[in-house]
């Protein structure tokens, strides 16, 4: 996940994905290209999760979701609608990283509106199966029947709208934003 920020639908997805294995690895987006820097955004899933014994969070590196292995990812408000081969970074996951560390399920959350991602989980979705991992993907948390969506959180915070996102975010999330002034680069 990129977390940026970590949401209620980010515990959600997380709290879902526990029902169906025994360990969880959430891998943060390392590359350092989002609003929210990588160190924030990695410090802020690591307080959310830390009540979990059976979750781990590590950084992505440069061979998941980076900008060498998946650059459209990080050109996504540039490129939308736009068709994207994601191939490469999906099978360096299912070739490299899965077998070496036994994944055996990898889980997103299913995309209604970012056309890149949704791309990127239809590739998933072809691809995985052929190497024995299993894509779950999990409905996406609603509020007041609207997505919860970082994207949305990000666009509030830059309109200055703080009490509209405070139901999206997790306390630990909401607190950090708010002792940061504006975090968005």
């Amino acid at each position: 996940m990129n977390a940026n920020p970590f949401t209620k639908g980010h515990l959600y997805l997380v709290n879902e994905a526990l029902k169906s294995v025994d360990k969880l690895l959430v891998l943060i987006v390392e590359e350092d290209l989002s609003e929210i820097p990588f160190d924030h955004r990695f410090q802020i899933v690591v307080d959310n999760l830390s009540d979990k014994e059976n979750v781990f969070v590590a950084p992505s590196g440069k061979y998941s979701i980076s900008k060498s292995t998946f650059p459209d990812y990080f050109d996504k408000d540039s490129i939308q609608g736009k068709v994207i081969n994601p191939e490469s970074d999906v099978r360096i996951f299912a070739e490299r990283i899965a077998p070496r560390i036994g994944i055996k399920k990898r889980f997103v959350g299913e995309e209604p509106y970012d056309e890149i991602t949704k791309q990127y989980n239809e590739a998933m979705k072809r691809i995985l199966g052929g190497y024995g991992i299993e894509l779950v993907e999990i409905p996406r948390l609603q509020l007041d029947e609207r997505i919860i969506s970082a994207s949305i959180v990000r666009d509030q915070i830059k309109k200055g709208d703080m009490k509209s996102i405070e139901g999206y975010l997790t306390k630990q999330t909401y607190d950090y934003i708010l002792s940061q002034g504006t975090i968005l680069r």
